[in-house]
């Protein structure tokens, strides 16, 4: 009864240092993708913001010229 619950013992070891191993050895790759994401989103909002700035110069312009027409006709 003895040996059984010390190879029990050794199973839940094995187990947890199995799990410990595998969980930093993955923690450089999780930080890695987190960094990309996080690049990849501030490129995105970076591109978003400029389309907003160019969307909003358009409709401005657009109003003058509509401005424009409506008082010459």
């Amino acid at each position: 009864m003895t040996s059984l619950i010390y190879v029990f013992g050794i199973l839940i070891e094995v187990a947890a240092t199995f799990l410990a191993v595998t969980h930093t050895s993955h923690k450089e790759d999780t930080d890695d993708i987190i960094k990309n994401l996080k690049t990849e989103r501030d490129n995105f909002k970076k591109d978003y913001l400029l389309e907003q700035k160019r969307r909003l110069e358009i409709e401005t312009k657009y109003e003058e010229l509509k401005n424009k027409l409506e008082n010459t006709a």
